[in-house]
């Protein structure tokens, strides 16, 4: 039984449905996109997505609207995506069962983060039921049970595969690993000589464990390796 976990997209605009949808994929979900609300009605009747990214504004019908009648049938938390930026539009789409909202335009990391931070929050009772699954390194610490890396205590808000390398590389503390190494144990595919996903995901990770007493270091020849830093 696969433990991927799957996401609904219902966004009417398709370049910003693509857009999201794809980045999405690329964290390892998978991924429904809808178009409209009938399209994420007729997917509901079948399938139990993990999670709702929804539009508000749609054109046969509103996302609020909607998402007071879903949550007769799914518990699945929901993202509100809205171009109105109303404090009664928010509170009416919090208070009809959704769960967070991002104004458009948004980051997309930011998309990303909070769909990792629901799928968390519905892993707490497995983490419950398992617990001691963690993995420690100076300040840091990695919660293998519900992927959450924290850093004295505050959740540093990784992405899937942020946390799956931050994981790998500290399950091998100190040990030198290629480019190619790293790219298919995270990506589960050959890397083909492009190297900019590890490059821009170790960049990120750097930044985020500044303060750590770790860092990730850089050879040309031996590749990268998790080591304690003086900062």
């Amino acid at each position: 039984m696969s433990n991927q976990k799957s996401v609904l997209v219902v966004e009417d605009n398709k370049q910003l449905n693509d857009i999201n949808s794809r980045a999405l994929r690329l964290e390892g979900y998978e991924v429904f996109s809808a178009l409209t609300l009938a399209a994420a009605r007729a997917y509901l009747e079948t399938h139990t997505p993990d999670a709702i990214v929804l539009d508000i504004l749609l054109p046969d019908g509103n996302g609020v609207d909607f998402c007071r009648e879903i949550r007769e049938r799914t518990a699945a938390p929901i993202l509100f995506l809205t171009s109105v930026k109303g404090y009664e539009q928010t509170l009416e789409g919090l208070a009809a069962g959704g769960d967070d909202y991002l104004n458009k335009p948004f980051d997309i990391n930011i998309l990303i983060a909070k769909i990792a931070a629901f799928l968390r929050r519905d892993n707490i009772a497995e983490r419950v039921k398992q617990p001691g699954k963690t993995l420690t390194r100076g300040s840091l610490t990695l919660d293998i049970m519900v992927n959450v890396a924290a850093l004295n205590g505050a959740d540093m808000l990784l992405s899937p595969k942020e946390f799956s390398l931050l994981l790998l590389f500290a399950q091998n503390d100190g040990k030198s690993m290629s480019a190619e190494y790293l790219y298919e144990k995270v990506w589960k595919a050959p890397m083909n000589d492009n190297d900019s996903a590890v490059k821009n995901m170790v960049y990120r990770l750097r930044k985020k464990l500044e303060g750590s007493g770790y860092t990730i270091s850089a050879s040309r020849n031996e590749g990268y390796s998790f080591e304690k830093s003086d900062r």
